[in-house]
């Protein structure tokens, strides 16, 4: 079992670009989509799912506290165990929570973050969440709901609040700032962010809320990155990742689009991204969405490995230095159309060390070797469809230096100073395999 050493609860570094643990260890932020986990899954297969994320690398994983229609028997759990034993929202049931608590604290148990959304509103408002529950209800009830969540979760280590779900929020906004309200009355630690409709940031309805701490980018854009650059410029400055995008096996994602979406978030600014599987985020209960498959086997389909891939290659780097190059003065040719797919992300740190640049599809690339400090650079491609690291050669810095890939598809250039003497890309050297105890 791969093990992440942070130290819970996160929290804000200080320059608002990313987040950091109680040691300010950088907290990369590999998300997967785990809706149903709570509802749909005993502990024994909730267990298996944690285990097998963990050993992709996975640090986060977005779930729904109490589940609206994706279960088997919503909105009762596995068990049979319904979320309110009378009226909604005001008359919890220990027994459901009971299981909840235990799946969280097992997730902690493998250092992933829960992105626990406790009233997940519902694309477009309508049946997939509480809604309709929450127009019916009072604001009373709404604040006892917030005040029931903050008062059994704040000590609850590894826990971020996630507020909203599929919707613009506006129709109930004051019910759930409510919510909001009657959560930060008791938790005074736990970093908030939002999920709404698509096409928008976290922020977007929440524009003046001080509670909101983490802002993402929800999009399915095929040219993506455009948003990203959005989330990145935003003032005040507000850490951000990618919450959704492409699922694999829905909207017609290919391998590819699922890469690029990651790893343009990541050269754009972002402190990591969310993936998603259907069945998985489902459990096998979201068949209206992908084939009746086995969300077992699903766990270990191409997608989720090269997610893996991704976060062992930026950590195998200082990811959280890198300042994206949107004005092309590292990438200086060969760097796409903006607002096309085939669009270059690179970076640099701030440091000097590291230029990253991803390429969506073949293409002769010439980069600004000044850009690196010391003399020489050290260069590698690196595949991100099976995470094998080659290396290019070492050249001076004094001059452009032209790079094409060695065949076709995506790939990614990492361009290091050679003083430095980084590993090779990917290299799981820098990565703590302790075992932990379960």
């Amino acid at each position: 079992m791969r093990i992440y050493p942070y130290a819970f609860p996160i929290k804000t570094a200080p320059s608002n670009r990313y987040l950091v643990d109680q040691s300010n260890q950088p907290f990369f932020w590999s998300g997967d989509a785990a809706w149903s986990l709570i509802a749909q899954l005993n502990l024994k297969d909730a267990g298996l799912y944690l285990e097998n994320r963990n050993q992709k690398g996975f640090t986060v994983i977005m779930v729904s506290l109490i589940e609206h229609k994706f279960c088997t028997n919503p909105p009762a759990n596995i068990h049979g165990e319904l979320p309110f034993s009378g009226r909604i929202f005001v008359s919890p049931n220990e027994k459901y929570f009971a299981h909840a608590d235990s799946v969280i604290e097992s997730a902690a148990r493998y250092n992933i973050v829960v992105l626990l959304a406790p009233l997940y509103l519902g694309y477009d408002c309508q049946d997939e969440g509480w809604c309709a529950e929450v127009k019916n209800a009072s604001l009373t009830d709404l604040s006892t709901w917030g005040q029931f969540l903050g008062n059994r979760y704040k000590n609850f280590r590894n826990i971020i609040w996630l507020i909203g779900g599929d919707t613009d929020p506006s129709v109930v906004k004051d019910k759930v700032l409510e919510m909001v309200k009657g959560i930060r009355e008791n938790d005074k630690v736990h970093l908030f962010s939002a999920h709404n409709q698509p096409e928008t940031m976290a922020i977007t309805p929440w524009p003046d809320e001080t509670w909101l701490s983490v802002n993402n980018v929800y999009s399915y854009d095929s040219v993506i990155y455009e948003h990203y650059k959005k989330a990145y410029d935003h003032f005040p400055v507000k850490p951000y990742y990618q919450i959704e995008s492409a699922y694999e096996n829905e909207h017609n994602s290919t391998p590819q689009q699922l890469r690029s979406q990651a790893y343009w978030a990541i050269l754009s600014g972002a402190m990591g991204h969310i993936f998603g599987n259907c069945p998985v985020w489902g459990y096998g209960s979201a068949k209206k969405f992908c084939a009746d498959a086995d969300w077992k086997k699903e766990m270990n389909n191409s997608g989720s490995v090269s997610m893996d891939y991704l976060q062992l290659l930026f950590r195998s780097r200082s990811w959280q230095l890198l300042i994206p190059d949107f004005d092309n003065h590292l990438i200086t040719s060969g760097y796409g159309t903006w607002g096309k797919r085939d669009h270059v992300a690179s970076a640099g740190t701030s440091d000097g060390n590291t230029i990253i640049a991803y390429l969506p599809m073949n293409r002769d690339v010439t980069v600004n070797m000044a850009g690196i400090h010391g003399d020489k650079a050290k260069c590698w491609w690196y595949n991100p469809s099976d995470g094998k690291a080659t290396e290019i050669g070492i050249y001076a810095t004094s001059s452009d230096h032209s790079f094409k890939p060695p065949s076709s598809g995506d790939w990614v250039l990492i361009i290091d100073n050679d003083s430095v003497k980084f590993p090779p890309p990917g290299s799981e050297a820098l990565i703590n395999a302790q075992k932990i105890k379960k």
